[in-house]
């Protein structure tokens, strides 16, 4: 099942990056490292707990990259909120092949997952309203809204 949910993160992560080629690397060359996270995912052993934390600390890495050297506007702020959340769900992310626990909501890393989700909603939902106040939205970051969505959803599944 997580093999799925990993493939499907790597075609959100490969719509974000869709929405920001052709143009300078510092617009998609974040969005090259979370994708090639979501593309160690995929393949096996690449979720091991060391592969895990370096793709969180590439991750982490991109996101600091997009604040400091990001288009300015709306995609600097939604962007860097999708990149955050995707460093702190990779942390939590469970390792192939460990035995899990059954936990209720709220604990382990599934409780961390869940409330790095609440945050990264609450931002993005922001984001958009203000965007749409400026009439600044269009049918491309729609798509990339969309993308992110379904990269962070599958994301989170994957921490339980």
């Amino acid at each position: 099942m997580h093999e799925l949910l990993a493939v499907a993160g790597l075609a959100a992560a490969a719509v974000c990056l869709a929405g920001h080629l052709p143009g300078p690397a510092r617009g998609w060359g974040p969005h090259a490292v979370a994708m090639a996270v979501m593309a160690m995912m995929v393949i096996p052993g690449g979720r091991s707990r060391e592969a895990l934390l370096i793709g969180a600390a590439a991750v982490a890495s991109a996101c600091v990259w997009r604040v400091c050297a990001g288009c300015p506007g709306r995609g600097r702020s939604a962007e860097t909120a999708d990149l955050a959340a995707m460093a702190l769900l990779t942390a939590a992310t469970e390792p192939m092949g460990t035995a899990m626990e059954h936990h209720s909501a709220g604990a382990g890393t599934g409780g961390l997952a869940l409330f790095v989700v609440a945050c990264w909603a609450v931002t993005r939902a922001g984001g958009i309203m203000v965007a749409q106040l400026r009439g600044a939205d269009g049918a491309v970051a729609r798509q990339q809204d969309a993308g992110a969505l379904v990269m962070v959803a599958t994301m989170t599944v994957m921490a339980f």
